[in-house]
């Protein structure tokens, strides 16, 4: 008998544009149906990590020397620790397959443990020589009937002391060319069980101060269940009552989603109730992307992750270079040359204003008071405007942002743009957009190079 479907209220959020992230708790057959577990694990006396070699090599079980029972959910093909993407078309169709109607705003979305009909994915290599597993897969895309995805999914994993340090690869391999607009990817999707049901963070404008936390609550009953929030210091757990459990952290990023499924606070890994935190990326998701990143787990008490985590935190501005990817910066009202770069960010205008945008990355703004852009253009356009955001707002504002003259020869040129003078560039910021000032000339091309501040560091 199949499970109520809780994923199909969320899909209409997803059709409206991608936006808000993604909840995988899904409605796949009885457990007993899957496969018999065939496991891999790695264990350096503090921490034991195991991988389930017939569902993807998706992370199905975590456990500490203080704690050795399971904390990973396991309820369905939906949870684990695993890898998914989305991109377009919306709905993604294969042949004659079409996906189930609760699941067709979802798009383009392979991942690692199965299919929403219960199929799991395949994995197709795998090493563990006892300080290293890696695994390869082919996902399977979740809202059609046992169709691989049109892409392969890596991880390679290693411990440090009670840290899980955790690389991942998606590799592209898509027929389909056309360059989709851009979506959130959960980096990775974590489902822990619920008795770990306190989701805590940093979320205020004093990062790696001994601040306050954060405990991010959440309505499981709404037609979008979980929280989307920003953590200054780039990481957020899930722990218990007495504040042990699991932390996650990425150190180039501070938007995740999460929260708590179900009114039950189980041990049990197959438990219905469940606990979820994704660190998000919102990525332009090439055809041929070879698409990376790293996250860090940590189990234990909630005031030693933070303390580990702050220690491996960067803390001064942000640099970005784009030498062979976007460096997690978003294009809407535009092309580019698609991936990889080339060692540069080409952008082509068409009729609409083009707007580039950063994914979030935090800097005081006492710290970082200029930046450099190393860019071309060749059009009629001749400036842009820089805008910076604040933590606490909700958008880019007019109020906060300085027009920069630009030479239009199609040269590369330095351009220096000085905040000091701005009343509004103060405080925590965390991410810029740049805009076209006047409407734009089609064919018109922007190139990007770099984009650095000053030196300085976040005090």
């Amino acid at each position: 008998m199949r499970q109520t479907c809780l994923k199909a209220l969320f899909h209409q959020l997803l059709v409206l544009g991608c936006v808000l992230g993604f909840s995988r708790l899904s409605c796949v057959g009885d457990a007993a149906s899957l496969p018999r577990p065939k496991m891999t694990f790695l264990d350096n006396g503090q921490v034991r990590i195991g991988m389930d070699l017939t569902l993807g090599g998706a992370v199905t079980f975590i456990s500490s020397q203080d704690h050795p029972g399971n904390i990973i959910n396991s309820a369905d093909l939906g949870r684990q620790i695993q890898m998914s993407h989305y991109s377009g078309p919306w709905p993604f169709e294969v042949g004659n397959k079409k996906p189930h109607p609760s699941w067709a705003g979802l798009g383009w979305n392979p991942i690692q443990t199965g299919d929403f009909h219960g199929n799991p994915s395949q994995v197709v290599e795998q090493r563990n020589n006892g300080k290293e597993i890696y695994i390869k897969c082919i996902p399977m895309q979740w809202p059609l009937e046992n169709v691989p995805g049109d892409c392969l999914f890596e991880t390679w994993t290693t411990l440090e002391g009670p840290v899980i340090h955790m690389r991942f690869r998606c590799t592209n391999q898509r027929e389909d060319k056309t360059q989709y607009r851009p979506c959130p990817q959960e980096l990775p999707a974590v489902y822990t069980i619920s008795k770990l049901s306190r989701l805590m963070a940093y979320t205020g404008d004093r990062p790696f101060t001994r601040g306050e936390l954060t405990h991010v609550t959440n309505d499981w009953r709404k037609p979008w269940p979980w929280t989307r929030f920003i953590a200054s210091e780039g990481w957020a757990a899930l722990v218990d009552d007495n504040s042990w459990g699991l932390g996650v952290f990425k150190a180039d990023g501070g938007e995740f989603h999460g929260g708590i499924y179900g009114t039950g606070r189980s041990e049990d890994p197959k438990h219905s109730s469940t606990a979820y935190v994704a660190p998000i990326h919102v990525e332009m998701f090439d055809h041929n992307i070879v698409y990376e990143h790293r996250t860090e787990f940590m189990v234990g008490k909630l005031e030693d992750i933070r303390q580990r985590f702050n220690r491996m935190a960067a803390k001064t501005p942000p640099v970005w270079r784009f030498q062979h990817d976007r460096q997690h910066w978003t294009l809407r009202g535009a092309t580019d040359q698609g991936f990889p770069l080339d060692g540069e960010w080409r952008i082509t205008l068409g009729d609409r204003k083009p707007r580039l945008e950063s994914g979030i990355r935090f800097w005081r703004a006492e710290d970082a008071r200029s930046m450099k852009m190393r860019l071309a253009y060749r059009g009629q356009v001749t400036s842009v405007r820089v805008f910076w955001r604040r933590l606490s707002d909700e958008g880019f504002d007019d109020r906060r942002s300085l027009t920069v003259p630009l030479n239009a020869d199609g040269q590369m040129h330095t351009y220096q743009v000085d905040f000091a003078g701005s009343p509004d560039y103060k405080g925590l910021l965390s991410g810029l957009a740049i805009e076209t000032v006047a409407e734009p000339q089609p064919g018109a091309v922007l190139t990007l190079r770099t984009i650095e501040f000053s030196p300085g560091t976040l005090k």
